[in-house]
């Protein structure tokens, strides 16, 4: 299992700064330049650049992956969870998912820390609360992004190839009931990650 620590952590860790330059390249891109000739060398920059990055840090970065500040795993939390809500354009059903990553990781963070018993209880609580108000802001983003444009209800109705009609209470009551069942199943899989990695024995 150490080697699966090394391979996740690594993966979220080494791929965050070239993610991030490449997201922040392309955002520069479209608002100075927009010349599709040019979007080669924006991301040939950025990627090497990320790269050069991970080479330098990202073995210091494992070796102490447990005593990383908080708020540096914090904001990494936050823009996967923003990456995800844009990888399926605003459906927000991949985000709970990170949930998982962020209990596992403060988990073993804990663990390592050798917090046990009241206070590890504390911070399950304190970290589900935290993915679950990252999962509502999801969902109202998402909300936001559905009730305010036309037509959306005749595009879940051709999409789920339904006979009746998607009405604006209906998809009121469908952005609800689903927000709500998502920052659910967020902080069940946080909580119950969390334990589990709790309980594994430590290698680091």
């Amino acid at each position: 299992m150490k080697k699966i620590d090394s391979l996740l952590f690594g993966l979220i860790i080494g791929g965050f700064f070239p993610i991030l330059l490449l997201f922040l390249t392309f955002i520069g891109w479209f608002y100075l330049d927009r010349n599709e000739a040019h979007i080669p060398y924006y991301l040939l920059t950025a990627s090497v650049t990320g790269l050069a990055i991970d080479l330098k840090y990202l073995k210091k970065w494992l070796n102490r992956k447990y005593e990383l500040p908080t708020w540096y795993t914090i904001f990494i939390y936050l823009f996967y969870n923003v990456m995800l809500f844009g990888f399926l354009m605003g459906l927000p059903v991949l985000n709970p998912f990170a949930g998982i990553v962020a209990g596992y990781y403060f988990g073993r963070k804990f663990q390592n820390q050798e917090i046990a018993g009241a206070k590890i209880s504390i911070q399950i609580n304190r970290l589900s609360l935290f993915t679950a108000l990252v999962m509502t802001l999801v969902c109202c983003a998402s909300g936001f992004v559905g009730l305010a444009g036309d037509g959306v209800g005749s595009e879940v109705q051709h999409m789920l190839h339904l006979s009746f009609e998607i009405t604006r209470p209906m998809l009121w009551g469908i952005t609800l009931i689903g927000g709500a069942g998502l920052v659910l199943l967020t902080v069940l899989l946080t909580r119950v990650t969390m334990v589990w990695a709790v309980g594994r024995p430590f290698h680091n």
